[in-house]
């Protein structure tokens, strides 16, 4: 599993909106093109932070996956609301943030189900 951090700008009022576009997105095929196993969506004042755990490296799951019909379309309905962090922004790749610490509980620390104890 990879997990990958998007960091952008989003509109502070526009939480449910955001959230109704990617519950309509996530109930199509894309999620699987792309490996998706968990989003969640977070904001702070004006800057959105996205959590995507998926099957393979995001990175290179997004960038097979742009030309999509439903990733432009969901690109186009987020665009009033998500903008780049960065104005530099090109490409997906561009909004995600690069890990540079992660810990995992070792394994006598976790239940069955992988959670610490």
């Amino acid at each position: 599993m990879d997990r990958s951090l998007i960091v952008a700008k989003v509109v502070p009022t526009a939480e449910d909106r955001v959230a109704e576009i990617f519950a309509e997105s996530d109930a199509t095929e894309l999620p699987g093109l792309v490996g998706v196993r968990h989003r969640s969506l977070y904001r702070l004042h004006d800057l959105y932070v996205h959590l995507l755990e998926t099957e393979t490296p995001a990175q290179g799951a997004v960038e097979d996956n742009r030309g999509h019909p439903e990733f432009i379309r969901i690109s186009e309905r987020l665009r009033p609301y998500i903008s780049p962090y960065l104005p530099t922004w090109r490409s997906p790749r561009d909004a995600m943030a690069h890990c540079f610490y992660r810990y995992d509980a070792p394994a006598h620390l976790r239940d069955a189900a992988g959670r610490p104890q």
